[in-house]
């Protein structure tokens, strides 16, 4: 469990830094790609260098998480774009409902992820609950035609994407040791890294980054790459299914994140967040009860 906790935690450390940057001055794509660099070269320290990937480099995970690695970087520009143009609130809701996609495949071809009652109700609960926590009333223009929806879906398909490769892989015959966790957490942030610097050198951004921007994107990085390698650990220490650890750790970062917000940054809750917050925590509690009786 507490591997768990530890994800839920950094991965909500990752939401309040990112509020932070604009009053920082932060340049997000430079402070992006730093944390990508950051986080990286904490995973080829740990996982032995070199020598593991050689090791490993005829293994399917590890060119599946190369090549994720662009999916991460298009992402993540993609979500700020779809926030400025079409609201928080579609953008969210597009990016967390991703577990649907993982979650549906385990439970349709896993034979070890089983489908129970308290299970069922439990992710049927998890989509009114991310939805209803994560609602804010916004103005969004129409004048973006098919694009509005277009966008929220290649978020929702490719962060699902995402979801499904960190938990098709994080089991014990892929994961051997330790080492090969870290390296995994590290590959796809070597290719996002990579991808960035071009990007930013296309764009004409690629000179020395401020201080505020240095620091922020160091400390995005040991963050990211924390609840990453947690995220790993969850899925091979913690007695739940896969399709059930994805919902559990959504929604624990919804709720932790909402709980920052309120406290730290000053953030206000309307009804609907408040109840869809305490329909998340039923979801986490059925989930959790089945593990602990299944």
């Amino acid at each position: 469990m507490i591997y768990l906790l530890t994800s839920i935690v950094l991965s909500t450390g990752i939401f309040v830094l990112f509020q932070r940057f604009k009053p920082w001055g932060v340049h997000t794509l430079q402070a992006i790609v730093i944390n990508y660099g950051v986080a990286a070269a904490l995973g080829w320290v740990l996982c032995g260098g070199g020598a593991m990937f050689v090791r490993v480099q005829s293994e399917p995970w590890v060119w599946t998480a190369l090549a994720m690695g662009l999916l991460f970087i298009y992402l993540f520009q993609l979500i700020a774009q779809s926030t400025q143009s079409f609201g928080l609130t579609v953008t969210s809701i597009a990016s967390k409902l991703s577990m649907v996609l993982p979650v549906a495949l385990f439970l349709a071809f896993d034979p070890l992820d089983e489908l129970t009652l308290k299970k069922g109700m439990a992710i049927a609960m998890a989509i009114p609950a991310i939805i209803m926590a994560s609602w804010k009333e916004e103005h969004v223009s129409t004048q973006h035609g098919m694009r509005r929806w277009v966008v929220p879906l290649v978020i929702f398909v490719g962060s699902g994407c995402i979801d499904l490769m960190f938990a098709a892989y994080s089991g014990d015959a892929h994961m051997q040791s330790v080492e090969h966790r870290y390296l995994f957490a590290s590959l796809p942030l070597t290719t996002a890294c990579i991808a960035g610097v071009l990007w930013l050198a296309a764009m004409g951004e690629l000179r020395m980054p401020t201080q505020c921007t240095l620091w922020a994107g160091i400390g995005l990085g040991i963050i990211n790459f924390g609840s990453l390698y947690f995220l790993l650990e969850t899925y091979d220490k913690i007695n739940l299914e896969r399709s059930g650890v994805m919902p559990v750790n959504n929604l624990g970062v919804i709720l932790m994140s909402a709980a920052a917000s309120v406290l730290f940054l000053g953030e206000r809750l309307n009804g609907r967040n408040r109840f869809g917050l305490a329909l998340g925590s039923l979801v986490i509690l059925l989930l959790l009860w089945e593990s602990l009786n299944g």
